[in-house]
C-alpha cells in the first residue's frame, strides 16, 4: 500500500456533503497516483453516493496537494485560520470544494 484516501464528516439530508482526505508515501509523489485516486473517489461520491458537494482542506505550504485538488476541479473558497493542530501547532488551511454540478477534469 502506498497511500490512503477517504470520505468523512458525512452530512446527509439538507447538505449532502462530505470531506475528502488523502495521503501518499513520499516516494510516490508526482506520479499522478493521487490525482487518479481523487478522480475515482469523486466518481463514487457524485455517482453511487449521491453527494452534492465534496470539500477538502489543505495547508498552504502543501503545493502538491493543492495541485491535485485543482487538477481534479476543486475551487479554492477561502482560508480557515488555525483550524487543525498538526505536530502540536494549530495551522491555517485553504478550503476547497467541488460540486456535483461542476465540470470536472478527467
Amino acid at each position: 500500500m502506498i497511500g490512503t484516501i477517504s470520505l468523512f464528516f458525512i452530512e446527509r439530508k439538507t447538505a449532502e456533503r462530505c470531506m475528502i482526505g488523502y495521503s501518499l508515501d513520499e516516494a510516490h509523489n508526482g506520479k499522478g497516483y493521487m490525482t487518479e485516486a481523487v478522480q475515482l473517489v469523486l466518481d463514487f461520491a457524485f455517482g453511487e453516493a449521491h453527494f452534492h458537494r465534496v470539500e477538502a482542506g489543505v495547508v498552504p505550504r502543501n503545493q502538491g496537494s493543492i495541485a491535485v485538488l485543482e487538477k481534479c476541479g476543486f475551487q479554492r473558497e477561502g482560508l480557515e485560520r488555525d483550524v487543525l493542530r498538526i505536530d502540536g501547532k494549530f495551522e491555517d488551511h485553504y478550503m476547497y470544494s467541488i460540486l456535483a454540478t461542476d465540470n470536472r477534469t478527467k
